[in-house]
């Protein structure tokens, strides 16, 4: 006699676990959708960390950007380098609108922190060479202990200041000196050395007020002379002949 269920023979003999051919294709699906869904997940894993890693690597190529953003790239001493632009190795002219620099304080109270608008930087083996304004600055020149107070003339257009610094340490590098041409088409519209300067805005740099003829795109030459100074081993074979630096921004005077 007979022990196969009614209706068996529809769905197929079983197997010797006692399951049909319909349960074994339902398991074998199972098994497929489960199959699919474990590639999907990895594959999503995969991509993920993928994309995760590419931040870090972009992260470790600028992990070797100087911290203080002071380098454009070092140049031999003596050579010349064009600095457009505030950031490292950036490309954009810097834009400088006289209606809003800020101003410097008029009294000799303590200085309060002020940000000044760049006009570039460059690296001179090891030196940090950075130009910024301000508004017109009142300052006063020494002649011995004679004092003389030089004020904003209102053809002044802003407050030049260059720094000279070792971009390693930020330290300030005295006893050289600093002359500022400037050129618009071709024509040179200020031509003169900056006064040594002391701030507590910006300790020891080079400044003078500034008179452009009108609106326009300018072109900044400084010449950086060698420090005429005794030097410690670290700095032997450094800043030995002048440098030059090439700067351009556009002026926007106040209307």
């Amino acid at each position: 006699m007979s022990t196969t269920p009614a209706g068996a023979d529809a769905v197929g003999p079983a197997d010797r676990f006692g399951r049909s051919a319909s349960q074994r294709a339902a398991l074998l699906a199972g098994a497929i959708a489960l199959v699919v869904v474990a590639v999907v997940l990895v594959a999503h894993a995969v991509r993920g960390s993928a994309k995760a890693a590419a931040p870090m690597a972009a992260g470790a190529s600028t992990s070797a950007t100087p911290a203080n953003g002071a380098s454009m790239g070092a140049m031999p001493a003596g050579g010349a380098m064009s600095a457009t632009g505030a950031g490292m190795g950036s490309s954009t002219v810097m834009t400088v609108r006289g209606a809003t620099l800020p101003a410097m304080q008029t009294s000799g109270a303590m200085p309060v922190a002020m940000a000044m608008v760049p006009l570039g930087q460059a690296d001179w083996d090891g030196m940090a060479i950075q130009a910024r304004t301000s508004a017109p600055a009142t300052f006063i020149l020494l002649n011995g202990s004679a004092q003389q107070i030089v004020r904003p003339t209102t053809k002044d257009s802003f407050h030049l200041m260059v720094t000279l610094a070792d971009a390693s340490t930020g330290y300030a590098i005295p006893y050289s000196s600093v002359w500022a041409t400037i050129k618009k088409a071709g024509k040179v519209v200020v031509d003169e050395q900056l006064w040594p300067m002391i701030s507590r805005y910006m300790g020891p740099h080079f400044g003078d007020n500034v008179a452009l003829p009108s609106a326009g795109t300018y072109q900044l030459s400084l010449l950086i002379s060698p420090p005429e100074a005794a030097r410690h081993l670290e700095y032997k074979n450094l800043w030995l002949k002048p440098h030059k630096v090439n700067l351009t921004f556009r002026w926007v005077p106040k209307t």
